[in-house]
């Protein structure tokens, strides 16, 4: 038992000391994935920063992130070629 925790007291040490996050640990064989547009959304007070991405599983959807430094919100929505052509 003393040996495991020591493990675990190390390994929490590397991890700190490698300036790494427990969720960088956990998540690092997860595929990084680009944006597909990435901008940010002038506003008074506030820093917006949006992100567009199609979702691997879903790729006939899009999903939009944005983010402030106090809140995070997302919306996804199938594409439609119909929907395109309508907003021109």
């Amino acid at each position: 038992m003393k040996k495991i925790i020591l493990g675990t007291m190390l390994l929490s040490i590397t991890i700190l000391n490698a300036g790494m996050t427990w969720s960088q640990v956990v998540s690092w064989k997860n595929k990084t994935v680009k944006p597909d547009a990435q901008y940010s959304v002038e506003t008074e007070g506030y820093n917006v920063r949006v992100y567009e991405f199609t979702p691997l599983t879903d790729p006939g959807s899009t999903c939009i992130m944005s983010f402030t430094n106090e809140k995070m919100g997302m919306f996804c929505f199938a594409k439609s070629k119909d929907a395109l052509k309508k907003d021109r």
